[in-house]
């Protein structure tokens, strides 16, 4: 299917699929971020101390925001924040949306924008790394080795896969973790009108950005494939899920040969001598699909010490949570009740498990959001996130440049979508203010909880002070 062929199907489909579609798309952005937001909560923790942490297993960003475990890791943070990882799908997403352009009400006569490069998002990456994302004015905070380290390398912005390529063979080929599969989620809704194997393309792409681990592809390229398929109503059972898992392997697979990963690229990409087995970029199949094919979360081991950022933890955590989620729908009469309860109460049960609970739940909840759809997602959730106006903006834009929404779009006229942000780059001698800042908040936050940990209780009930707080 050609990205032009979208106005067709568009032009025969009622306007109760036309609303689906949107619902859809604007539930997998907001519910990735939800579910990252609401991960913060357990991230790196073990099940046990999140079991302790959160004795009630419930969390809520209004009216008063459940408190955080108190630590150095959240403690810069404020609940109803996402984390980096929703911030990398939006520097994707606002890369899309900076080249799109639809003047007409039917959208018919414009072109379609062209999706995200390997060098513009690595462009956008290193902007982030340095300050943050410009168009929120916020932090870097959480960034990982692996992205940190190649995004620092010499030629990163030119050649990105010739930088991260080397890095994974240096670092011996085994590392493979889920960076890149909490931020290629956007790719499948821009492909929403373009084929699968487009789709496919454009998520290996942009995961070997950083991570070129074959593990870590074939991830990006089930996950946007999902997105696409639950978005467009084609992965609506189990089954579905299956037959999309094999295309993805079988592409991925043709397409190493294809790139002559199998037949000399690799060696003279990274030098002869480092590279000892081709079958370094074959993909072990018992092992992928112990993860796609699991039943239940037990199964993953997500708090694993060793291993809570394995991206293939991450990927099944999510296909679980789609599973079940599929049974649950199917298995009730009251289908409306089932969904204003299932995203709340399979998120919440994901993330109590611990382990990389944040990228976990982002994952999962875009796979969720874009099964559910935005209206059935938990108003105490999704109304409380802290950029909530924010990204449903640049959602509803998404679906105007896809023909989901009335209305025209100009993203040269959208100051967000500039690698700026809008705002004007920040110099290093500001950022370090920045951070020296943010370290003194943070201390003076965790000095004052562990004073009133230690305050001896008063006599009295003074309702009036400190009314709606929780330390």
């Amino acid at each position: 299917m050609t990205p032009h062929s979208k106005f067709a199907e568009l032009s025969s489909a009622n306007a109760l699929v036309r609303a689906a579609l949107h619902d859809r798309t604007i539930g997998a952005l907001v519910g990735s971020a939800l579910g990252d937001a609401i991960g913060l909560y357990t991230e790196f923790l073990s099940a046990p101390l999140a079991a302790a942490a959160y004795p009630s297993r419930s969390f809520t960003f209004l009216p008063t925001p459940t408190p955080f475990k108190l630590d150095t890791h959240r403690c810069p943070k404020t609940p109803g924040d996402w984390t980096d990882d929703t911030d990398h799908a939006l520097l994707l997403l606002l890369s899309h949306l900076h080249t799109a352009r639809t003047t007409n009400e039917d959208n018919q006569d414009d072109d379609p924008p062209p999706l995200p490069t390997q060098k513009q998002f690595a462009s956008r990456l290193r902007v982030w790394v340095q300050q943050g994302l410009r168009a929120l004015d916020t932090m870097p905070l959480g960034l990982g080795r692996l992205v940190g380290t190649v995004v620092a390398t010499k030629g990163f912005e030119d050649d990105p896969e010739a930088v991260s390529t080397p890095y994974w063979v240096r670092t011996g080929r085994r590392i493979a973790p889920n960076g890149s599969l909490m931020r290629t989620h956007p790719l499948g809704l821009m492909c929403l009108w373009r084929g699968e194997e487009e789709a496919f393309a454009v998520a290996a792409s942009i995961s070997r950005v950083t991570h070129v681990d074959p593990r870590c592809v074939v991830a990006c390229v089930i996950g946007t494939g999902l997105v696409r398929g639950v978005v467009r109503g084609e992965v609506s059972r189990e089954e579905d899920i299956d037959g999309l898992v094999a295309r993805a392997v079988v592409w991925f697979e043709r397409d190493l040969e294809q790139r002559g990963r199998l037949t000399g690229t690799a060696e003279e990409a990274c030098g002869k001598d480092e590279v000892e087995d081709a079958a370094a970029y074959k993909l072990d199949m018992s092992e992928l699909e112990k993860h796609v094919n699991a039943e239940v979360l037990d199964v993953l081991q997500l708090d694993d010490p060793p291993a809570i950022g394995y991206v293939y933890k991450t990927l099944g955590s999510g296909i679980v949570l789609l599973r079940q989620a599929m049974r649950k729908m199917a298995a009730r009469d009251n289908r409306s009740l089932v969904e204003e309860t299932v995203f709340e109460e399979l998120i919440t049960d994901l993330i109590m498990r611990g382990g990389d609970a944040d990228t976990n739940a982002c994952f999962a909840g875009v796979l969720l959001g874009a099964y559910l759809g935005y209206k059935v997602l938990p108003g105490h959730w999704k109304h409380g996130l802290r950029q909530e106006k924010w990204l449903i903006g640049k959602a509803e834009a998404l679906c105007r440049v896809l023909g989901l929404a009335d209305g025209g779009y100009d993203g040269q006229m959208d100051e967000d979508t500039r690698e700026d942000g809008g705002r004007g780059f920040i110099s290093q001698q500001e950022m370090e203010g920045r951070w020296m800042v943010l370290q003194q908040s943070s201390f003076k936050k965790m000095q004052d909880a562990s004073d009133a940990a230690v305050k001896p209780a008063s006599r009295w009930s003074v309702p009036w002070h400190g009314k709606g707080k929780r330390n």
